[in-house]
């Protein structure tokens, strides 16, 4: 049998390029889920009878710059203006402040328009929502667009939109109302505080409420329990020092 020769080119097995790299486009999904309806307000509330004086939960209420030291779901907390001295008392309430909040596996850095109604309301309104004061009593006090409150409305920028955050609005109330003391509480005789918060909010997204709408009703509740662990910390060694 004759020796074969060399094969056709044609024949001949050509090595295989070496493989380069695998590029494949990638990008994170929206969170969204389709068919889930439009963002709705919602609203929670909780109410609570503290053993202090009106004066005394009111001034931790509006001490906005300590919140990130106490208050549950509140990361940072920095007030960034003061109102002129307040007439009555010469006190300088706070107008705005950034602060850092999270819900659940949810985080948001927004700015806050305060308004402090001395002794009896604190609100702080974010995005779209506007405070629930009545024009009257903002007047009283100069806030709104009326008096020094402007001045802090206005360096702002005004309304601060949230375009790209989690909420579109949130709307956080404070109010105190003196209510009879029961049961021997640790301020002086038939000194007590009904503290009522109120929460409402609308998220950018409404995918967002599932995440979070687990730990929202129990959110209001800790916060009260954390102003009520503070004001013990604060107010209790005073009144044992003057009892003593």
């Amino acid at each position: 049998m004759p020796p074969r020769g060399p094969l056709p080119p044609h024949l001949l097995r050509r090595p295989s390029p070496p493989l380069g790299p695998l590029h494949r486009a990638f990008s994170l999904p929206t969170f969204s889920i389709p068919g889930l309806p439009a963002a709705t307000t919602q609203t929670i509330q909780a109410r609570r009878t503290l053993p202090y004086p009106p004066p005394q939960v009111y001034a931790l209420i509006a001490d906005v710059d300590s919140y990130a030291t106490f208050l549950p779901f509140c990361t940072s907390s920095r007030v960034t203006r003061l109102s002129p001295p307040d007439p009555s008392s010469g006190r300088r309430w706070p107008t705005q402040a950034d602060l850092t909040v999270g819900w659940g596996p949810v985080s948001e850095s927004y700015t806050s328009r305060l308004y402090c109604v001395p002794g009896e309301v604190v609100e702080a309104v974010s995005g779209a929502a506007d405070t629930t004061i009545p024009e009257a009593t903002l007047r009283r006090h100069g806030l709104g667009p009326w008096g020094a409150h402007a001045a802090a409305v206005g360096a702002a920028g005004g309304r601060q939109q949230a375009t790209a955050g989690v909420f579109d609005s949130l709307l956080t109330r404070w109010a105190v109302h003196p209510v009879a003391a029961r049961g021997g509480g640790v301020g002086r005789a038939g000194e007590a505080t009904e503290v009522t918060l109120s929460i409402r909010y609308r998220f950018a997204n409404p995918a967002y409420g599932l995440a979070v709408g687990r730990v929202a009703d129990d959110m209001v509740g800790m916060m009260i329990e954390a102003f009520e662990k503070r004001a013990k910390q604060m107010y209790d060694g005073q009144e044992a020092g003057r009892a003593s």
